[in-house]
């Protein structure tokens, strides 16, 4: 096969070390790659920037609705075992930020839309979560592991519930805001424009694959069982002589 260069271009060409257009379109690609990269982690920094909460005194306090939380009832509040229960309560207190007083809210019944008292109760946490709280072992006794309800409707989950909810007795009190949080605009204004470069460019995707590895997928927290493969393995034998068996039914 006759050579295409002549022998000193063939070795200048060697020398060279020109690219293919392979390798350009991979370096092409890589420096694409680099360049999300470089805009997630300016993203994180922008965050973590503005993640830094900062609060100076608000005068005068403003008060923003109300608040609703549970205290010890009165009987227990005076007892022997008061201070046993209040550290109980201190670390299964929850807090419910409302409009109104009254806690109301429109519910649809037969048809007509009434007001009902939202519910509240005490935290029930996971087992994994129930170890973390560092529960004394007299404290563990007043609880029970229990099927609760997911919260949005996607079965039961088990969870440490407390057993004695008598105890504590839910009081309404006013949100007072007295310190308000300083944000830089600037910083705002910056990740603001990441933002919307990464969006109208469609860099999500590809940024998260990078980093990630997998695709953006919505986890489902409640696992259930495992669908099991039914279908026994068959020779073709034998799934002939099904297929003989279905035709001669009427």
């Amino acid at each position: 096969m006759d050579k295409l260069l002549p022998d000193a271009l063939q070795d200048y060409v060697s020398a060279s070390r020109f690219r293919s257009e392979r390798r350009r379109i991979r370096a092409a690609k890589s420096d694409a790659d680099k360049h999300l990269i470089a805009l997630k982690r300016k993203r994180e920094e922008l965050r973590c920037e503005l993640g830094k909460k900062v609060y100076v005194p608000l005068t005068p306090p403003v008060m923003k609705g109300y608040k609703r939380f549970f205290v010890l009832r009165d009987d227990v509040a005076r007892g022997v075992q008061a201070s046993f229960f209040q550290g109980i309560l201190d670390k299964i207190n929850t807090y419910d930020y409302f409009h109104r007083r009254d806690y109301k809210v429109k519910k649809r019944k037969h048809g007509k839309k009434i007001l009902v008292v939202k519910e509240q109760q005490v935290l029930s946490p996971d087992r994994s979560h129930f170890k973390k709280m560092n529960f004394t072992a007299a404290e563990a006794t007043f609880f029970e592991e229990r099927d609760v309800p997911h919260r949005c409707g996607r079965g039961a989950v088990r969870c440490m519930v407390f057993t004695q909810p008598w105890r504590f007795v839910l009081r309404v009190r006013p949100n007072m805001i007295t310190e308000r949080r300083i944000i830089d605009p600037v910083l705002l204004a910056e990740e603001q424009q990441l933002d919307n470069h990464i969006m109208n460019h469609q860099l999500a995707h590809r940024m998260y694959w990078l980093f990630k590895g997998k695709s953006n997928r919505r986890w489902n927290w409640c696992l259930g069982e495992k669908v099991k493969y039914r279908m026994q393995p068959k020779t073709l034998q034998q799934w002939l002589q099904e297929v003989i068996n279905n035709t001669e039914e009427p």
